[in-house]
């Protein structure tokens, strides 16, 4: 997951970026959006997606296992979350990467053998690959036979580069290039409304202009009508969502000839 979007102000950012959940915390905690500050400019967005995550590894689409890969794991926030399920949690990340365990190739190899993992976990890194294809694939190639894919990636959202910003993703075009390597979608999950898209967008195109004695109330302000509007939208699948967050399951031994009918109707 990406550390964009930090903002200068007079909270703790390292603590917030870790979901303010430290290695002590308990398996039982849960992730509450009081553990940001009501003026934090992501709050809302950040505590849905952290929420919506861990009632998936609660719930019991997401079988339990062994090993989980992050494949693109930046500073591990979620891994006290994931270590709840999965005895053995493995950082992957680019090279340079302070918290991984393995070091990502230029072509997005892993190393790691063959049908190893138990579940690839992939929040917000997909938009920053280069080369999704081979991403998806080398993730096909490590898990095991109906293994889990969990990935979460932008929909409509600002640039921010990580070292680079590549792609944003339509429902309909995330969801054909996750089959295309070979995947059945399980579930779909969003984050945010298109209102709610257009709010914070407009926070994040004004905030800059107000004063900053009143910045922290007008960033509060607009993530509160935010999380007015999120609160009646839940449950509802969002076409025009900031984030998707998709649970798939490798198909086994699934050949190329067969992958391109399942896709051509035949």
């Amino acid at each position: 997951m990406d550390p964009a979007y930090k903002y200068e102000g007079n909270w703790d950012m390292k603590e917030i970026e870790k979901g303010n959940l430290g290695q002590n915390t308990t398996s039982k905690q849960k992730y509450n959006q009081n553990d940001l500050p009501w003026n934090h400019p992501r709050r809302w967005h950040r505590f849905y997606l952290r929420g919506k995550l861990q009632r998936l590894v609660e719930s019991d689409l997401l079988p339990c296992g062994e090993k989980i890969l992050d494949y693109g794991c930046g500073e591990r926030p979620d891994e006290w979350m994931f270590k709840t399920k999965f005895q053995q949690y493995i950082g992957a990340d680019l090279p340079g990467g302070k918290y991984a365990d393995c070091t990502i190739g230029p072509e997005n190899q892993l190393p790691v053998e063959d049908e190893s993992i138990d579940c690839v976990l992939s929040t917000q890194v997909l938009e920053h690959v280069k080369n999704t294809r081979s991403y998806l694939k080398e993730a096909y190639r490590v898990l095991k036979p109906n293994g889990s894919l969990l990935l979460s990636t932008h929909g409509m959202w600002p640039y921010h580069p990580h070292p680079t910003d590549y792609w944003r993703w339509t429902l309909e075009g995330l969801t054909l290039e996750i089959s295309r390597a070979g995947f059945e979608i399980i579930q779909i999950q969003s984050i945010f409304s298109l209102a709610s898209i257009g709010l914070q967008f407009w926070q994040d195109s004004t905030e800059g202009r107000v004063p900053s004695l009143f910045r922290p109330i007008y960033i509060g302000t607009i993530q509160l009508a935010i999380g007015l509007l999120e609160n009646k939208n839940l449950e509802k699948l969002s076409k025009n969502a900031s984030v998707y967050i998709i649970l798939a399951h490798k198909i086994p031994d699934l050949t190329q000839s067969e992958n391109d009918e399942r896709h051509l109707g035949r």
